[in-house]
């Protein structure tokens, strides 16, 4: 027993550090700086491998019933905090491959690697129109989408850099390819009844939100990816929530143990009562 406790302490001091070490990165980084970068990478990449670590999930979930609201409390810092560090080397990932070098980070292999089974059963194919929500500033998923599919895609973005850094990336690596990247919302979008696949990026807060938006402006067969991280994924990425069953149903869950979130598969609900808001 005493060895237990001592684990469940030991992982909340090890998120607490995480916590003061990412705080760090945001504070004082410097982009510009290449060890900088280097170092918050080789951070994002062991935080990724201690959540993934099987044995540090037992742990969490020890940990999350006796402390509910210290768990909760940490849960949240952790979740704005990796999204800030996310978008930091995504910045400096796409500055590097603009000015002729190339960062190899396992967190972006991880992400890249899941795109091929992004939508499972639901394929995608050159006629199709795919809408990336939280596109970033090194938008592979875009990139990756129209080379493997041909499919159009268009990725939207609420931050500056992103949009700035995520045109120029898919100027330098996929020029001739259909790929628009916008600032827009999804009702400002004109084509949105057009959309056949719509991605979620797993660091957006609201995404269900957005996913609640959508049910009344794209079409009847658009299918849904909204990648999420529940339990001790969700210490990297914003959970799965629950939907309208009148507008939305989970049709499918793809668990990646080896990646660092996990996908829900939406369609529009068959239930066809009258929806009342």
């Amino acid at each position: 027993m005493k060895v237990d406790i001592r684990k469940k302490q030991d992982i909340e001091i090890k998120l607490n550090d995480y916590i003061m070490r990412f705080e760090c990165f945001i504070n004082d980084i410097d982009i510009h700086k290449k060890e900088s970068i280097i170092t918050l990478e080789k951070l994002i990449d062991d935080y990724s491998a201690f959540i993934l670590c099987s044995e540090r999930q037992q742990q969490f979930k020890s940990w999350v019933e006796i402390n509910p609201i210290t768990a909760e409390s940490i849960t949240k810092q952790l979740q704005e905090l990796t999204a800030q560090c996310v978008k930091l080397i995504e910045n400096a990932r796409a500055k590097s491959l603009i000015e002729g070098n190339y960062i190899k980070t396992n967190y972006f292999d991880n992400i890249e690697h899941c795109i091929y089974k992004e939508f499972g059963q639901f394929s995608i194919n050159s006629n199709d129109t795919v809408l990336l929500i939280g596109s970033g500033a090194y938008p592979m998923t875009l990139i990756q989408v129209v080379k493997e599919t041909g499919a159009s895609v268009i990725g939207i973005d609420v931050d500056d850099n992103a949009l700035k850094y995520g045109k120029k990336v898919v100027d330098f690596l996929a020029p001739e390819a259909q790929i628009e990247i916008t600032d827009q919302t999804v009702n400002e979008l004109r084509n949105i009844s057009d959309v056949t696949h719509i991605i979620f990026s797993s660091t957006v807060p609201i995404k269900y939100e957005i996913l609640d938006e959508l049910y009344a402006i794209t079409n009847e067969k658009v299918i849904v990816s909204m990648r999420f991280g529940n339990h001790m994924k969700s210490l990297f990425n914003y959970p799965k929530e629950d939907v309208n069953p009148n507008k939305w149903e989970c049709v499918e869950t793809i668990l990646q143990t080896d990646q660092i979130f996990d996908i829900a598969i939406y369609k529009k609900s068959t239930k066809r009562s009258e929806i009342h808001d």
